[in-house]
């Protein structure tokens, strides 16, 4: 009996991992696309237009379930989708002061803090494979964002902060998303961004519907595979995988951001791009074999 709710364990693990590394990759291809196709678009218009999409997408694949929302998950599903807006809204800013690159690395530094803060809460030490892929994330992702120079500058603890914000998302969809459904979550959580996002482009972006009208092919493709199936795969998965494994296994981003913008933008990759790819690659196997 035991050996088989084991089996059981195991196997929502692994469909939980399987979840996450699909929501990594098509983050990276939405990003491949945006730079291709809609990377003119008005910042807020962008992410009022994929969250919008997004929120639909779940509301139709489950409206019943939508229409049962509760007080609970309200509270919940407005603080985490606040949460995440206030990471998207501080790239944003921090993009104005520092390099692309730098950003990439730096908003993935949630990849330490993660574990950092759970050892912190949980009163424990990480165990040695997750600080092994800690070190190889990290490296990997050095490597991969080809970062000169070790200075911060205003845009650079604007992106920390960033990191912040999405470590505590991390946990707190981890802590507070158990008990509820996950429709009702994904949905709560995208269309408080859309609305929140809308509000942006009212206060500081002049509203442009013909810009969205001529990018409506992507932002569809975006919002649909990129923000609300992943928003939604993520959601489930949090639910099994821990948030030390989340962090580690969404480097798969960059990495396929890395690969999609060589085979789709024609972008170079450097050498020191590709090994910083394997070190990644073997963090992402580690995390998934031991189970971190």
């Amino acid at each position: 009996m035991e050996r088989l709710e084991q089996n059981k364990t195991d196997q929502k693990l692994a469909l939980a991992y399987m979840e996450l590394i699909i929501t990594a990759f098509f983050w990276g291809l939405a990003t491949v696309l945006m730079k291709k196709h809609i990377d003119k678009i008005p910042t807020f218009h962008l992410l009022a237009s994929r969250f919008l999409v997004g929120a639909l997408v779940v509301f139709l694949l489950a409206p019943k379930k939508i229409f049962t929302i509760d007080k609970k998950d309200l509270k919940v599903g407005t603080i985490l989708g606040t949460l995440n807006f206030v990471t998207y809204a501080l790239i944003v800013l921090g993009l104005n002061y520092t390099s692309a690159s730098k950003t990439g690395f730096l908003a993935s530094l949630s990849v330490l803090f993660v574990p950092i803060v759970q050892s912190i809460i949980n009163k424990s030490k990480p165990s040695k494979w997750t600080i092994i892929s800690i070190f190889l994330s990290l490296l990997g992702l050095y490597l991969i964002s080809g970062i000169n120079g070790t200075s911060l500058n205003k845009g650079d603890l604007l992106i920390i902060l960033c990191a912040c914000c999405s470590t505590a998302y991390i946990l707190l969809l981890s802590k507070l998303g158990k008990e509820i459904d996950d429709y009702r979550l994904s949905f709560l959580q995208m269309f408080t961004i859309f609305i929140l996002s809308f509000i942006m482009v009212l206060c500081f972006e002049d509203l442009n519907l013909q810009v969205i009208r001529n990018s409506s092919s992507v932002l569809l493709l975006v919002g649909i595979l990129g923000t609300g199936l992943t928003t939604f795969l993520q959601t489930k998965a949090q639910k099994v995988a821990s948030p030390e494994s989340v962090g580690i296994i969404f480097l798969g981003e960059p990495l396929t951001t890395l690969f999609l913008a060589y085979v789709i933008l024609n972008e170079t990759i450097l050498l020191k791009g590709l090994i910083g790819s394997g070190f990644i690659t073997i963090a992402l196997i580690i995390a998934i074999l031991k189970k971190i």
